[in-house]
């Protein structure tokens, strides 16, 4: 079959999206079918007026594309967030004026866990419901949410994976002494960036010994990185975008996976990759996550907008002994391996296509 994907660019090097790693990741491991990629969304860094003749660009080029490369369905990514729906719902209308089925897959933003708060928000997420064959979340909680807040009860939870073959490498011991802790992302104030920053004041005051890795590119890339190079000096390294075999060099490196998210999260993939890699997942239990990491079971969940319960929860970790945090890094590389290997998700993913799967 031949279809078409929207995502942001899928070159790491010019933005930082969860997006485009899962959209990588289906083009890269599912075989069966033909992608073609249409790029949609804002590069980092990208100037806004430039962006917005691109933007219109994209929107307008979109049917020629379809008839051209004779698409037979699309697979539309989207945030669940106002700048996602608009431009998202002009892709679904032309899709639906060419008679061209769409399998609508939603990753996590800011209207998904809230009944959206303008009329012109309800209607066009109720329009793109209407006109999408399929409707794909990432987990249970986000398919009760679509129909507690959305009024949308036909959605298909289909919950990221990766190649875990790929990222079975850093299960060494003991923890690096200082440990080490990563952040990898989206620079952006939803994910809890402040509140990091408050739980390492804390940790200095505390004369504990650490490093921390920053990986990512975003809004806040500056004003994050001369923060954290004033605080941890010599102890803070930031990598900027990391794919391949640096990207793997940072889960190596590291112990520690940070992401305190405050709102918007969906089921990162970055999450994914640390835990396959051993590290230990330090996470609050926003959207999808809760049903990711287990409280001392798989990893450690922290307060929202709390760096004060961040540093508590770490020097209670960097307290305990090795064999207690290698029981947990396991438990997080299991649970990955479980659950999370991307030859079931292809699998599903190919009867979506085809129709063949209901809830």
């Amino acid at each position: 079959m031949k279809i078409l994907i929207t995502a942001p660019s899928l070159e790491t090097s010019k933005n930082v999206s969860g997006i485009s790693t899962v959209v990588n990741t289906i083009i890269a491991n599912n075989v069966d079918h033909e992608y073609t990629h249409y790029l949609l969304g804002r590069p980092d860094q990208s100037n806004s007026l430039t962006y917005l003749f691109v933007f219109i660009r994209q929107l307008m080029f979109f049917p020629i594309i379809l008839k051209r490369e004779k698409i037979e369905l699309v697979h539309q990514n989207l945030p669940f967030d106002p700048k996602g729906l608009m431009r998202e719902s002009v892709i679904n209308f032309w899709c639906y004026l060419f008679n061209v089925p769409v399998v609508l897959h939603i990753h996590g933003g800011a209207f998904l866990m809230q009944k959206n708060p303008k009329k012109i928000w309800r209607f066009l997420s109720s329009a793109l419901f209407k006109h999408s064959r399929q409707v794909l979340v990432l987990s249970e909680l986000e398919q009760a949410a679509l129909l507690s807040f959305h009024n949308f009860g036909g959605a298909i939870v289909l919950s990221n994976s990766i190649a875990v073959s790929d990222y079975l490498y850093n299960l060494r011991q003991p923890i690096n002494e200082p440990p080490v802790f990563l952040f990898l992302g989206r620079l952006h104030e939803s994910k809890g960036l402040d509140d990091i920053y408050d739980a390492f004041c804390v940790l200095k005051q505390q004369l504990l010994s650490f490093r921390f890795v920053l990986c990512g590119s975003g809004p806040l890339m500056e004003s994050v990185k001369s923060k954290f190079e004033k605080l941890l000096g010599s102890d803070f390294d930031f990598r900027g975008v990391v794919s391949g075999e640096d990207k793997v060099a940072a889960f190596i490196d590291s112990d520690f996976f940070l992401l305190p998210s405050r709102y918007g999260e969906g089921l990162p993939m970055a999450l994914l990759e640390s835990m396959a890699s051993g590290l230990i997942p330090i996470v609050t239990d926003d959207a999808s996550m809760k049903f990711l990491v287990h409280h001392n079971q798989n990893g450690i969940r922290v307060d929202k907008r709390s760096g004060k319960d961040i540093a508590e929860k770490i020097t209670a970790l960097l307290s305990v002994d090795h064999e207690y945090l290698t029981q947990l890094r396991l438990s997080a590389v299991k649970t990955i391996v479980g659950s999370y290997d991307i030859k079931a998700y292809v699998k599903k993913l190919n009867m979506i296509y085809a129709g063949d799967f209901t809830i």
